[in-house]
């Protein structure tokens, strides 16, 4: 795996501290930023997960600034697993985090996550509307019409069409219930992991950071 080096960071996550990393474009700042949400915890998932990295990679290929962290538990961050709920507010503080730095332009942040990192991004952008942009990579769904979230910022959807855990047909037939600028994208021969296909992944994630949120100077 290739290691792309960052910067550390501590992020503050209650009475919790969460270690993270930054990633700077090149380029003068401030730049937009994104906040990167790993897979689950309980499933070795952490900050250095490959589909992450694709994803940080294609951020920083398209001059956005990244922070990805560890869940409360998870490396050298405290805690222990929550169920989710801690860990939404994990993602919480890591937005507050990356629009407090100077390097940063606070009105071009977004949120991005895969698997479980994705659910938890969507669980609180549902509730923060003031984000640039939201982008979901493999999101867990459980068959049914029953539909929890509407978002305003634009969101991409990206999943392979062989995803053991993500249906993307039934995303597909719930799209217009899940906000006002969805980019639903099924990528044919990929399963959830995502194995021989980052630079996939990383095209389809640059090109919606491109159309969303370069494009965007104000929320």
């Amino acid at each position: 795996m290739t290691v792309i080096p960052g910067e550390p960071q501590t992020i503050e996550s209650g009475a919790l501290k969460l270690e993270a990393l930054l990633h700077l474009p090149q380029g003068e700042p401030p730049f937009p930023g994104i906040v990167i949400c790993h897979p689950h915890p309980q499933y070795g998932g952490d900050m250095y997960n490959g589909v992450v990295g694709a994803v940080l990679q294609a951020c920083l290929d398209s001059g956005v600034a990244a922070l990805r962290f560890n869940f409360r538990g998870v490396g050298q961050s405290e805690g222990q697993y929550e169920g989710g709920v801690g860990e939404i507010a994990d993602v919480g503080a890591a937005v507050d985090h990356l629009e407090t730095l100077q390097q940063i332009d606070s009105a071009r942040v977004a949120l991005a996550g895969y698997s479980f990192g994705a659910t938890m991004a969507l669980n609180y952008a549902n509730t923060h509307p003031d984000l640039a942009a939201v982008i979901a990579v493999s999101q867990p769904t459980v068959a049914g019409p029953r539909v929890e979230i509407y978002l305003d910022p634009p969101l991409l959807i990206v999943a392979g069409d062989r995803d053991q855990y993500c249906d993307v047909d039934l995303l597909s037939e719930y799209r217009s219930q899940l906000g006002q600028d969805v980019t639903l994208e099924a990528v044919p021969g990929v399963d959830h992991f995502w194995w021989g296909s980052f630079d996939r992944l990383g095209a389809i994630v640059s090109s919606f950071l491109s159309a969303r949120l370069l494009a965007t100077l104000e929320r």
